[in-house]
């Protein structure tokens, strides 16, 4: 369906299944909205990967109310170009705004999401765009079910 492959952002990470905040799936309902990423299971501390080759725009941040909880959105380049992905729930390397990374450099660790959700499995929201239009980024990584 696209051109593109990513890599997966955490080390065995599969898709957050039903928990007793909902599932993590591309599309699960959100109330009145849906999800438009995919939440990838993932240890407290563990170290977070590039899915692709970017350039580090900035840190993002998930809630405007929620200074702790935070991410980075990364801009596609080389092979990746025309991709933007935002991962949330990383604690972003700061040395690493302004930079260009490959796919698979290190570029934070994953943030603990118990104190905003107790009971939730902790994880890695990516969410990624081609041109612009939120895509289903499971189907980009081959080791990611």
């Amino acid at each position: 369906m696209f051109k593109y492959s990513m890599i997966n952002p955490v080390d065995a990470g599969t898709v957050r299944r039903c928990d007793c905040w909902g599932e993590g799936h591309f599309g699960a309902p959100r109330g009145c909205r849906t999800h438009r990423g995919v939440d990838i299971v993932a240890r407290a501390d563990a170290p977070v990967f590039s899915p692709m080759h970017a350039l580090v725009v900035r840190v993002a941040e998930p809630y405007d109310d929620d200074a702790v909880l935070s991410g980075v959105l990364l801009q596609g380049i080389d092979a990746h170009a025309g991709l933007e992905a935002k991962l949330f729930y990383v604690l972003p390397d700061l040395a690493l705004m302004g930079q260009c990374v490959r796919a698979g450099t290190v570029i934070g660790c994953v943030q603990s999401l118990q104190a905003r959700y107790p009971g939730i499995t902790d994880h890695v929201h990516l969410e990624v765009r081609a041109q612009a239009v939120h895509i289903d980024p499971v189907p980009l990584i081959a080791d990611l079910s």
